[in-house]
């Protein structure tokens, strides 16, 4: 009996273990864009976040350094466009 209750111990254990391993594998291949990366969306919502955003980015020194549609936003809404397939990086 002590054995079947340690076991359902050992599993969630190695469930955990697997997706702690798999987030760090995944963080690795979908990095932040680097400062100065330029993308174009597809996307009105990402347009209208980056308009949003550039009374903010005016304001914020070496806040928003990416540039969508040819608007200066942050790099994580430029990763964000990326990621959900609205963005593509603009060659050059």
């Amino acid at each position: 009996m002590k054995q079947t209750k340690s076991g359902l111990f050992v599993l969630p254990a190695l469930l955990l273990c697997t997706l702690f391993v798999s987030g760090c594998e995944t963080k690795d291949r979908n990095p932040i864009p680097p400062a100065g990366t330029r993308v174009n969306t597809t996307s009105e919502v990402f347009r209208q976040t980056a308009r949003g955003l550039e009374q903010d980015c005016a304001r914020i020194v070496g806040g928003c350094t990416c540039i969508l549609d040819g608007i200066q936003t942050t790099c994580s809404v430029v990763f964000a466009c990326l990621d959900a397939g609205f963005c593509q990086l603009v060659a050059g």
